[in-house]
Formats: structure tokens, sequence, C-alpha cells
């Protein structure tokens, strides 16, 4: 994902993480100036779900193909609004539920 990052020259700062307590999903939280703890400036969390390794190959064929393209142009739309807009100064959230395979 990193390399999709760089590649795709977002400028807003990203931290990824492996979490197991949610849906299945590749999740990105927005969070505007002054709004994580401890953070300044503007931060966007993504969070992944691990799976089985029996489904592994498939999720993560789906993620890059979708998933992060989405991903992506959820990140660039918020960088492409003014610091002032009201849009950009709200918490906002990106989901990329998991496609289910088929046995």
């Amino acid at each position: 994902m990193a390399d999709a990052i760089g590649a795709a020259g977002l400028a807003l700062p990203v931290t990824v993480t492996r979490w197991d307590k949610f849906d299945p999903t590749l999740k990105a939280q927005f969070y505007p100036d002054g709004s994580w703890a401890g953070e300044e400036g503007e931060l966007i969390w993504v969070s992944s779900k691990a799976v089985p390794s029996k489904e592994a190959s498939f999720i993560r064929a789906a993620i890059e193909s979708e998933g992060i393209p989405q991903f992506i142009e959820w990140a660039k739309a918020i960088e492409t609004l003014d610091a002032r807009s009201p849009v950009r100064r709200e918490k906002q959230t990106f989901t990329y539920r998991y496609p289910v395979l088929e046995s």
C-alpha cells in the first residue's frame, strides 16, 4: 500500500495498521487538524483486517485492484478541498468491504 500511496503522490500523512477488531474491510479515516489527540496537522489512518491464509491471495488481489484505487481517489478528493472548506474540517471515513470468496 505504501508504494501505491507514494506513486499516487498523496500529500496527506497516512498511517497504515492491521486491525483485527473490525469488519473485514480496508477502512480509512481522515482526521482534520487538531482532531487526533497528540498529533498536529491532518492525518489519514488506514486499518485493514487480517484474513485467514486460505483467503489471503484472493483478498489481496481485490484490495490492490479495487480497494486501494478507491481509497486513493477518496484521499485525493479531500486533498483538493481548500484548507478552509467546511468539508475538509470534518472527520471523514472511507470503507472498502472485502469481497466474499465463493466456495
